[in-house]
């Protein structure tokens, strides 16, 4: 499997105030939004903006071609609200990865063409 960088989360205090400093900073714009996440794609990844008060773990998101891909015996699955699918594997130092896979409709808006 090719390690394809698709996000980088990080957890934040206030959703607004995070958008606003990162997609000026990094010159991003917002794919995605709503009351606990806001994805913002960067030209090469994309950064996932998450309120801390609704989700427990930064990580970085690895990107999966195909859905059977995707290493459910590894660790937590989660269909996310945005229409992607996740599983958080826990590294040996307490850190996450997230496999994740996109429909082709996600992918014309989240990946680089």
């Amino acid at each position: 499997m090719n390690s394809i960088v698709d996000h980088i989360a990080i957890l934040v205090d206030d959703l607004e105030h995070a958008e606003e400093w990162y997609t000026t900073h990094l010159s991003g714009s917002v794919a995605f939004r709503d009351e606990k996440y806001i994805r913002v794609k960067l030209k090469n990844s994309s950064l996932a903006l998450i309120d801390k008060n609704h989700y427990p773990w930064p990580h970085v998101g690895i990107l999966v071609d195909n859905k059977e891909d995707l290493p459910h015996t590894l660790g937590e699955t989660i269909e996310h609200r945005d229409g992607t699918i996740g599983v958080y594997v826990k590294d040996p130092f307490g850190n996450y990865l997230e496999y994740i896979w996109h429909n082709k409709e996600l992918q014309e808006i989240f990946c680089d063409d």
